[in-house]
């Protein structure tokens, strides 16, 4: 009689477990960005969605957080349908919900529901990872990473270098550059072991930087930090990419294909979303900010109001990512018909402030232009 070792309940499906539990943090750490009980405004897919109960909004939110919780406990495919379910009637209700993170997680799930050959959703998982690491990479090749991230933070806040030389500051192209090659380097069977580690000390730099020893700042998202060097080690380290034919039936794994390899190009000329495209740096997008004359408004958000803003024709101006950030621990989804959204709920909020809205893109050249939105 022959006998085969079953992997233990512990073992079984052991990336999705920690998947989840990243998951559940991340979204207890933003947990008013799942809420609607919250003064930041809402964006959802469609109008008629703004009268939906926010007894809807929370009972989403905690029934996604015990989905995630009893996967750990009963880990099987009808508790992740509920929780890809419930994500995505989530994310409908608010567009700010999409970030980059939760799209991964929610497409990575949707390959465990979908795909019931273990290989074959071994693959898809492994084509999310590249593509999010290849096309964060590609966006992160501009002046605006340099100037916002780079130099300011790394070097300025950080490391206290200020007055950066030239070749200092261009060796902040090479955070991109590893990201890029890593990614490339993780398909192949002699590099994908060096891709690991490359990838893996970026985010522990990530995690040093931005975490509690360092600028305490963005907690958001220190579980994803952590998360990813364990999905590499998982899906990379022993067993690299494997094609076949039959690799590719499933459909789900041609729409994975399509979400991040094909549909992150059109990002690059405006026709697909910054986070839907593996952008996890919105260093290079514009910024909504709201000249107001509105007392209540600037009493209740003080902290949220920046002074002395080059281009900006009034004395303070409310930056909406430090009150989207301070409310709700996240940026603001970096899209016009966002920013137009939260535009049209302040002149409704506040209709005696003689409200005006600029769109701001902070770099070596400062960028300013007026948003013109519709009174509802």
């Amino acid at each position: 009689m022959k006998f085969t070792l079953q992997p233990s309940p512990i073992k079984r499906d052991l990336l999705l477990k920690l998947l989840c539990t990243c998951w559940v943090i991340t979204k207890l750490l933003c947990c008013k960005l799942w809420l609607a009980d919250r003064f930041f405004p809402l964006a959802p897919v469609h109008d008629v969605l703004l009268y939906v109960s926010s007894f809807v909004h929370t009972g989403l939110f905690w029934l996604s957080i015990s989905c995630m919780v009893l996967i750990w406990i009963f880990p099987g495919r009808k508790i992740a349908v509920i929780l890809f379910l419930s994500e995505i009637a989530s994310c409908t209700l608010d567009q700010n919900r999409w970030q980059p993170w939760e799209y991964q997680f929610i497409c990575m799930v949707g390959a465990y529901v979908f795909i019931q050959d273990e290989k074959k959703r071994k693959l898809s998982w492994q084509l999310i990872i590249v593509g999010i690491y290849f096309f964060s990479g590609l966006n992160k090749f501009n002046s605006y990473f340099i100037h916002n991230i780079w130099n300011g933070l790394f070097l300025k806040e950080f490391a206290g270098v200020y007055g950066a030389g030239t070749w200092l500051l261009r060796a902040g192209y090479l955070m991109p550059l590893i990201e890029m090659t890593g990614a490339i380097a993780l398909c192949f069977g002699r590099t994908r072991r060096i891709a690991v580690w490359a990838l893996s000390a970026m985010h522990l730099l990530n995690l040093i930087v931005f975490g509690p020893l360092g600028l305490n700042m963005n907690s958001v998202i220190w579980p994803w930090n952590v998360l990813m060097p364990f999905l590499l080690y998982g899906l990379f380290y022993k067993e690299g990419m494997q094609f076949s034919r039959s690799t590719w039936k499933p459909v789900y794994t041609m729409l994975m294909i399509l979400a991040w390899w094909i549909l992150p190009w059109l990002q690059l000329v405006g026709l697909w979303d910054k986070y839907l495209s593996g952008v996890f740096d919105t260093s290079s997008a514009e910024n909504l900010y709201i000249c107001t004359e509105d007392r209540y408004a600037t009493l209740r958000l003080s902290d949220c109001f920046l002074s002395g803003i080059k281009d900006i024709p009034c004395p303070i101006a409310l930056s909406t990512y430090k009150w989207s950030m301070r409310e709700m621990n996240v940026a603001p989804y970096p899209e016009l018909r966002i920013y137009r959204a939260i535009a049209e709920n302040w002149n409704l909020s506040f209709p005696g402030g003689r409200n005006r809205f600029f769109l701001m893109r902070a770099g070596f050249l400062i960028s300013v232009r007026p948003l013109l939105v519709s009174e509802k």
